[in-house]
């Protein structure tokens, strides 16, 4: 059944099992189960027999009222099939008996509300409570004759199986290219090409897939291609065979019973100096379940002939995939006064440690680049948290800012607090003197960033800050100080441009004047437009004017103030203008020259 449903389940025999032997969750609603009652029996039903069927029926409906099974359907599997009286007259009537009997049953004391619970799920719409018989158990055993071989014939049938198609393998020369009348410098380089050997693989593959727990999966390789976690892989072996060739073997659990029904026996053998850091990180590792590795000598009983004895090796030992299940814990940085200073969102994985004294946590935050790892000491009720912050350049502003702020508040006399997905914070630990994670000035720069990102729609990513320029940098802050509303002061010295030919302008005349100018900023190795900077000078007098060009200078003030404008506005009809103001008169407007 584990091949015909990988989903499949054995229920180990335990005290109040309720009798289930095999459950399987039902592919529309996996947090339903429909039960396999499996029985031996394989000639007509005596009277004994029967009973121990309705007995079975009668405590899968206590499991449903008492034990919370979330039953869906229930069958029964037994290598017989029913006879017409056995189906109308005695197998069709089980769950009236069934609920006739626990009625009655003065030990069990059923009550009516538990009864009202049992017959709605009996009436329920499709509800089906089935027999299983030959029919069933001989399609699964034609459909899966690695496991009747495996486990009546001694694996007889799979040898002479596995016999037969090496045999076509060792065949091979028959396949072989002729090259013999190919002119020199033409046809194939080799006597057996890649192509050739489709049926050859397909043989081998037939010879391997023959175990009824575990497939294998097998590569040749130039360089050994690296490792990572799959779905049901359990073990995986890597061998150089030649010079430069690798072969890689990867054993893949059948289902999840599979190590339950084949466990994988292993021996480790741990060898450490007295002040090796391999010790201790052992130990932390058997205290909180921190992930280790060191040197080792193991043994390890490996399925498909790949065991090995006394290897020596790096070791890595690691939470389960269970055990490490993510959870959101939130994380906030308080001053002294309570004030919240920087708040994240971590996901989170989890591990106990061997004596269960302990555990260890880490995750990230929502960017990735800030990272957190928690030692919990049951026994001592204390522990530690140490974060890692990795390199920003190239990323996106917007996304790790929350995190630079986070990591620039890491510092005294600041507190550290800690609460799951939604809750109240507690604190956690005071934090230690030192430097903060993040320099506060690189979490400013980041901060300017992302407020140019307020007025352009490109991503704009952090550069790296150790071959950017002075000028760069301070282009960059001075955007974001204007974008941000403020306004900056500076001087000017002259200005010429071109007039309309009926305005009047005089020199020696004063004037206070406006002008927008181009707002950018050195952004993702380009320069990045942002809108418009408004420039005006209170004090302006007209040096001279020669023809429709004007030249004018500061009269009795050089200050000149700007501020952002996001576009130029409508009157200008797009184009860049000097305005003037002359005192106690309306503004005019003078276009400049492009």
């Amino acid at each position: 059944m584990y091949n015909w449903n990988e989903h499949a389940l054995r229920i180990r025999p335990s005290q109040g099992d309720f009798g289930i032997d095999v459950i399987v969750p039902t592919s529309h609603t996996p947090a339903r189960w429909d039960v396999y009652q499996v029985k031996k029996f394989a000639t007509n039903l005596d009277t004994n027999q029967k009973a121990q069927i309705d007995k079975s029926f009668r405590r899968v409906l206590i499991a449903l009222v008492r034990g919370k099974v979330p039953l869906n359907d229930w069958y029964l599997v037994t290598p017989l099939d029913p006879t017409l009286n056995n189906l109308q007259d005695w197998f069709e009537e089980t769950p009236a008996r069934a609920v006739e009997a626990l009625a009655e049953d003065s030990d069990l004391e059923v009550t009516a509300a538990e009864l009202d619970t049992i017959n709605e799920w009996l009436e329920a719409p499709d509800r089906i409570i089935a027999w299983k018989g030959l029919n069933f158990c001989e399609t699964l055993a034609g459909d899966y004759p690695r496991v009747i071989d495996y486990y009546l014939h001694g694996g007889r049938d799979r040898l002479r199986d596995a016999v037969a198609d090496l045999a076509a393998l060792l065949r091979v020369d028959s396949a072989l290219r002729v090259h013999d009348s190919a002119a020199p410098g033409e046809g194939s380089a080799a006597v057996l090409e890649p192509g050739d050997i489709r049926d050859h693989l397909s043989r081998l593959d037939r010879v391997l897939d023959t175990d009824p727990h575990f497939r294998y999966g097998y590569s040749l390789d130039l360089r050994p291609p690296d490792l990572h976690s799959e779905p049901r892989l359990v073990a995986a072996t890597q061998e150089q065979i030649s010079d430069d060739r690798w072969l890689t073997v990867k054993i893949y659990a059948r289902s999840p019973q599979s190590l339950e029904e084949r466990p994988i026996p292993m021996k480790l053998e741990f060898s450490f100096e007295d002040d090796d850091e391999d010790r201790a990180a052992f130990e932390t590792w058997r205290k909180y379940g921190k992930p280790f590795e060191g040197a080792a000598s193991f043994s390890v009983r490996l399925p498909g002939g790949l065991s090995t004895d006394g290897e020596v090796g790096r070791i890595r030992l690691s939470p389960a995939a269970v055990e490490g299940a993510v959870h959101r814990r939130r994380l906030r940085i308080v001053d002294p006064d309570g004030t919240s200073l920087a708040e994240l969102t971590f996901t989170m994985s989890s591990a106990t440690g061997l004596d269960r004294t302990g555990s260890w946590g880490q995750g990230s935050d929502e960017s990735g680049v800030l990272s957190a790892e928690f030692l919990l000491d049951g026994t001592a009720l204390s522990g530690t948290c140490n974060f890692t912050l990795a390199p920003v350049a190239g990323l996106d502003a917007r996304k790790v800012l929350p995190a630079l702020r986070f990591a620039a508040a890491l510092t005294t006399p600041n507190t550290l607090q800690a609460s799951t997905e939604y809750g109240p914070f507690r604190d956690f630990s005071a934090i230690p003197a030192g430097d903060p994670l993040a320099e506060p000035a690189l979490a400013g720069f980041v901060e300017d960033l992302d407020t140019i990102q307020t007025v352009t729609n490109v991503p704009v990513q952090v550069p790296d800050v150790e071959i950017l320029s002075s000028e760069d940098i301070r282009q960059i802050r001075r955007a974001a100080s204007l974008i941000r509303g403020k306004t900056s002061v500076g001087s000017w010295t002259d200005l010429t441009f071109e007039k309309h030919e009926e305005i009047a302008l005089n020199p020696g005349d004063h004037y206070q004047i406006s002008l927008f100018e181009p707002l950018s900023a050195p952004i993702n190795s380009t320069t990045l437009p942002l809108g418009y900077m408004d420039r005006t000078a209170l004090s302006a007098q007209v040096d001279s004017v020669d023809g429709n060009t004007v030249r004018i200078v500061p009269h009795s003030s050089d200050a000149v103030y700007s501020n952002f404008a996001p576009e130029l506005p409508a009157e200008l009809n797009g184009q860049r203008a000097v305005r003037f103001r002359p005192a106690e008169e309306p503004q005019v407007t003078v276009d400049t020259a492009e």
